[in-house]
This record gives structure tokens, C-alpha cells and sequence, in this order.
């Protein structure tokens, strides 16, 4: 049976040895916002994690477990990071976030990191990478058995850190995991999100360096 539609799989377009078109891979950031606008954005009737209700809902879980979602927010995020830590002058150590929203992409930011790493020692023609970051998870609760931990994984105190968080709204729920990773005595070097819907959350995060990959009115929201 045929259409008139040209299947997506037999695109024109050239592409790369993983079959992925190369005019996506040459924009990450171009087509993450594509596949959010595809997959995330929800009309409807939501109530919102702030008790607030809203006509239009970020499913922001869409993109992060996404496999190609996952790929794109990952590298664009440790590119971000790599930025910051040579205008610092000073690496970062570890990336996390409150859970389940961080889940997905500080476990595959921290395999990212890792893998290029290896990339480097075993091949003297890539350029050196800074040291692998470490990933983390911030519970809302403390875990009531096993270790009865807040933060998952060890991470060292005085270790800076990047926080992320899937979609801010108010910040609340980001400000919540800072000041438990603050307890923990980490150093919170910059704060990351996929969706800012500009409903407050920068300004309650205006005392970090706040870095939303898009914002609500990105998508003519």
C-alpha cells in the first residue's frame, strides 16, 4: 500500500553512519526544540505541580526518555557545563537533580562525560576532556530503609555541582533539591532546565546562574 505522503524513514536529506540526518545533528538545539514542540506540549485542563491550572502542559518526561530527546538534552547540557567550567577556570564534579524529573539525563550526562573521556585516553588524537562528572539524585523524602539517604550517590562536600530539573514553573520544587544538596555541602555551580514557563521560577532562582534551554514563549505559548 502506498500514500501520498513520503514516509520519515526515506527523508531525502543526507545522513550520517548512525542514520540520523545531518542537517538535525548540526543543530541540536534547533531540533530539540522541534521535538518538544512535537511531543511535550499539551492542551488541556492541568493542574500544575505549584496547585496552579494551566491550558498547556510541558511533558517534558516525553523529550527526557526519549531516545533521541535524551541524546540531544545530554550533549547540549554537557556543552553548557564544559563552557562554564573554562570561563571558571574551575571543573564541576558532579550533575543532579530532584527526582524522577533528573533522573534520565544525569545518569546520561555523567556516561556522556565519561565516555569522551575515554575517547581522549585512548586516542591521542581527541583533544583532553575534563574529568567525568558524577550523577546524583535529590529525593523529596528521606529514604525510610537501606541507607536512609536524601541525595543518592556519595558525593563529597565542597563538590561543585550543577542542578537540573525537567520543567520549572515557580521553582519551588528546584529550590527544594538546592537546599538539600546546600546541606550536603555542595557548591551549586549553575542550574539547568529543559522548559521555563515563565510563571516566577527565574526570579526565584535569580540568586544562581539560571540556564532554561527554552522558555514558555519559545513555542509561541
Amino acid at each position: 500500500m502506498t500514500s501520498g505522503h513520503e514516509p520519515r524513514y526515506y527523508t531525502s536529506q543526507p545522513r550520517n553512519r548512525q542514520g540520523v540526518r545531518e542537517d538535525l545533528v548540526q543543530d541540536p538545539h534547533s531540533r530539540l526544540k522541534a521535538l518538544i514542540q512535537e511531543k511535550c506540549v499539551l492542551r488541556g485542563d492541568f493542574v500544575l505541580a505549584s496547585g496552579a491550572r494551566s491550558k498547556v502542559y510541558f511533558d517534558c518526561k516525553r523529550a527526557t526518555l526519549d531516545p533521541e530527546g535524551i541524546h540531544l538534552i545530554g550533549g547540549i547540557l554537557l556543552e553548557r557545563i564544559d563552557e562554564l567550567a573554562r570561563k571558571d577556570g574551575r571543573p564541576f564534579d558532579a550533575i543532579g537533580g530532584p527526582t524522577i524529573g533528573a533522573d534520565p539525563i544525569v545518569g546520561y550526562v555523567a556516561g556522556l562525560s565519561w565516555q569522551r573521556g575515554e575517547a581522549g585516553r585512548v586516542d591521542p588524537n581527541h583533544a583532553p576532556h575534563p574529568r567525568p562528572l558524577r550523577a546524583f539524585l535529590v529525593r523529596k523524602e528521606t529514604k525510610g530503609h537501606g541507607t536512609q539517604r536524601t541525595i543518592e550517590n556519595i558525593i563529597a562536600s565542597g563538590s561543585r555541582v550543577a542542578i537540573f530539573e525537567d520543567v520549572v514553573t515557580t521553582g519551588a520544587s528546584t529550590l527544594e533539591a538546592i537546599r538539600k544538596a546546600q546541606e550536603g555541602g555542595l557548591e551549586i555551580a549553575a542550574v539547568f532546565a529543559v522548559v521555563d514557563r515563565e510563571q516566577g521560577g527565574a526570579e526565584a532562582l535569580g540568586h544562581f546562574r539560571y540556564y532554561p534551554l527554552f522558555k514558555k514563549g519559545d513555542f509561541g505559548l
